[in-house]
């Protein structure tokens, strides 16, 4: 069964050689983005998007770690991706600044290996 992992890192010069990392077992397909923490940030005031209003939010949120999602096909590369991830950023367990979660994927459409003539589970 394929599995969501969702990786956030507080170093973000690390992103690069966690990319590397996946990439050399085959997980490319990851999307990161910038997040911001709560317990850093604290309650300033609420951010309520407005269609078509631009805003500079640089000031009102500062990014202190980095999301990366990434979608594998089953619990043999999921298990790469956490040791893969902990050759960069260290043992999970004992990291105050990186988190890894992971959960299965009941229903995926289009996976990315499926472009490569991969066959699916049934």
């Amino acid at each position: 069964m394929a599995h969501m992992v969702m990786l956030v890192v507080c170093d973000v010069s690390q992103l690069e050689a966690v990319l590397d990392a996946w990439k050399s077992i085959q997980v490319d397909h990851v999307t990161f983005m910038d997040s911001t923490c709560w317990h850093r940030e604290g309650v300033r005031r609420p951010h309520i998007p407005m269609r078509f209003l631009f805003e500079d939010l640089g000031r009102s949120q500062e990014q202190c770690t980095l999301t990366l999602l990434a979608i594998v096909p089953d619990d043999v590369a999921l298990q790469q991706c956490i040791a893969t991830a902990e050759v960069v950023v260290g043992d999970f367990d004992a990291a105050e600044s990186a988190l890894l979660a992971a959960w299965p994927l009941p229903v995926v459409r289009g996976y990315p290996g499926r472009a490569r003539g991969e066959r699916s589970e049934k």
